[in-house]
């Protein structure tokens, strides 16, 4: 039962590097381990929620992971669609925008 739809862009800083595909596809695991519904994007991973405690537990793995990965600096961009009336889903809100 998802009340709410978060974007979800994380930008690791402080790595040493130019490249941060190893620590965004380690973002990428913690999402999909997590068991939650989500949808990878080009800049933004959507995903679907309940609460908000879950999107602060999320956001603590992640930073956990990149911490312990050596990561200096961490830049979230956060989004969050909420509904209190009804269900969100990804596929749904795609649909609709695309007019399908």
């Amino acid at each position: 039962m998802a009340k709410m739809v978060v974007s979800l862009s994380v930008t690791p800083l402080g790595t040493g590097s130019t490249s941060l595909s190893k620590h965004v596809k380690k973002v990428t695991d913690i999402i999909r381990e997590s068991g939650l519904r989500y949808r990878t994007g080009a800049g933004f991973t959507d995903i679907e929620l309940d609460s908000y405690r879950q999107l602060a537990d999320l956001l603590d793995k992640i930073e956990k992971t990149l911490v312990d990965m050596g990561v200096q600096r961490i830049s979230y961009v956060v989004k969050i669609d909420r509904r209190i009336d009804k269900e969100l889903f990804i596929e749904e809100k795609i649909a609709r925008a695309e007019g399908i």
